[in-house]
């Protein structure tokens, strides 16, 4: 989809080259790389890669991940209408899985923003390929995720230690009860 999509806090644009400039200040924040693999130095190819998966995904599947902004001033007044809240959507994994991911701006978070994103990402796979599985996978310690995962309607399938950060535990998330060897790929994924 390259039109914008719309909740009732945020307008959801594709991620395109031209947001990188965004993508790149919040990922130089050292509180976002809490959940992530690396560190600010990695900001750069963070973006690329988050731009190239996107775009990727929205070639072949015409969905991909978008970057949110607010539609109207946050109800605090703290954040002005057109404010950058982050990313997020589905790309492919493989034939059969979406990976949902989610990446918030900090000025942004707690404030439900990552629920509305979550549940409209969800809420595109469904409709737009009902058979494939829908997944998530975060840090046990991410907890703001996991809540706004399962209020879009996942549900928590496996929780072990991570593969990809030793020494912390990781939850698998997904919309149906995987198939095959769907879960044991997306364990050693986590």
């Amino acid at each position: 989809m390259t039109t914008p999509t719309f909740t009732s806090s945020l307008r959801l644009e594709p991620l395109f080259p031209r947001h990188r400039g965004l993508l790149l200040t919040m990922f130089e924040d050292s509180r976002v790389w809490t959940y992530l693999d690396g560190s600010p130095a990695d900001a750069e190819k963070t973006t690329t890669r988050f731009i190239d998966a996107a775009e990727l995904s929205r070639s072949a599947t015409g969905l991909g991940i978008w970057t949110a902004f607010l539609r109207a001033d946050s109800a605090d007044g703290r954040l002005p209408s057109g404010t950058f809240v982050g990313i997020g959507g589905v790309r492919t994994l493989c034939a059969d899985l979406w990976n949902l991911g989610l990446s918030i701006a900090p000025a942004a978070w707690g404030r439900g923003y990552a629920t509305e994103l979550a549940t409209a990402a969800v809420s595109a796979a469904q409709v737009s390929f009902p058979n494939r599985t829908v997944t998530a996978r975060t840090l046990t310690k991410n907890a703001g995720s996991e809540r706004a995962l399962i209020n879009a309607g996942l549900q928590v399938v496996w929780k072990g230690p991570s593969a990809a950060h030793p020494g912390e535990e990781a939850r698998i998330l997904t919309d149906r009860q995987p198939r095959g060897s769907e879960l044991e790929w997306l364990i050693h994924a986590s």
